[in-house]
């Protein structure tokens, strides 16, 4: 089992910068960064970190309450990550982070139902749920294609996945 901790002030400055600077969306959202002694890679695969609502657990190290806390591999910021990595890194999973918004809806018959598109995607409205206490809630979606380009866009080909990924793309549209 791996080990985690607060991270220092220094990265949780790098947070707010690059959440300030690309993420006007979770202008509401407190987020907080621990760091883990965990494996830099997992079966030969890039340890990308993780993004979770904040647990009862994550209140060990923190005295207020925080909505997401973004974990990464302490010897991946240490020891493989340059400056612009790091930002990027935290922008990868910023970008993961949104707020989750009321979706569209009638009624009909007397209940409520859900609007979709043609292809089934439900439709939201710019509400963002709250929850019991009136607190916005919020999701985190996977690392995905969206994410990433999203972040690419950003911070270029911050990384040898990322470099694979562009090559693959090449190689199939020659």
């Amino acid at each position: 089992m791996s080990v985690t901790w607060k991270a220092p002030s220094n990265i949780a400055e790098l947070l707010v910068e690059v959440k300030e600077q690309y993420h006007s969306e979770l202008a509401d959202a407190s987020i907080v960064v621990t760091l883990t002694d965990s494996k830099p890679f997992v079966k030969n695969r890039f340890n990308w970190g993780t993004v979770k609502k904040f647990s009862q657990f994550n209140k060990l190290w923190f005295a207020q309450k925080h909505d997401l806390c973004i974990d990464v591999c302490s010897d991946v910021w240490h020891s493989i990550l340059n400056d612009n990595q790091r930002s990027a890194l935290l922008d990868l999973h910023l970008t993961r982070c949104s707020p989750e918004y009321e979706p569209e809806a009638v009624v009909e018959n007397g209940k409520k139902k859900v609007i979709k598109d043609d292809y089934g995607c439900i439709k939201y409205t710019d509400s963002i749920k709250l929850d019991d206490e009136g607190n916005p809630k919020w999701i985190v979606a996977p690392i995905d294609l969206v994410v990433f380009t999203k972040n690419v866009r950003r911070f270029g080909l911050w990384c040898p996945e990322l470099d694979d990924l562009r090559d693959a793309i090449q190689h199939a549209g020659a």
